[in-house]
């Protein structure tokens, strides 16, 4: 039984620590250049992003840290050994090819109407249509 275990959210946490490190490494060189002058507000510089930094992880840590499981029994996303969300291979009605948050991804349905998605990578392509008898529309 080979079980593939993917972060679910990679692609869009990159991409948001991505735009605070465009802020913040300015910020960097700022503050550097506070040094030279002898200023005493230079600091602040640093806090600024800083705080942006810690937010992002107080506050995404439940879609930073969420991952998915795809196996033979379906697909379960976990965050931190406990199951958010399980879904069995014969309830579900369509993968398809979407995006979402402006992001491409693939686009799982239920039987009852709920949905998940996943960053749309090779390597969970490929888990799903290993494990799955459905095929991923495009």
């Amino acid at each position: 039984m080979l079980k593939n275990t993917f972060y679910k959210n990679l692609f869009l946490s990159l991409s948001i620590l991505g735009g605070i490190s465009i802020v913040y490494i300015p910020c960097i060189f700022g503050y550097i250049e506070s040094i030279k002058y002898e200023s005493d507000l230079g600091w602040i510089l640093l806090v600024a992003p800083l705080s942006l930094f810690i937010l992002y992880f107080l506050l995404g840590f439940y879609w930073i840290f969420q991952k998915v499981i795809i196996d033979d029994n379906g697909i379960r996303i976990i965050l931190i050994n406990r199951i958010i969300k399980e879904c069995k291979w014969h309830e579900i009605n369509v993968i398809k090819e979407a995006n979402y948050m402006r992001s491409p991804a693939i686009r799982i349905k239920n039987i009852d109407g709920t949905e998940i998605y996943l960053d749309k990578r090779k390597s969970i392509i490929q888990a799903l249509e290993k494990y799955s008898e459905k095929k991923i529309k495009k």
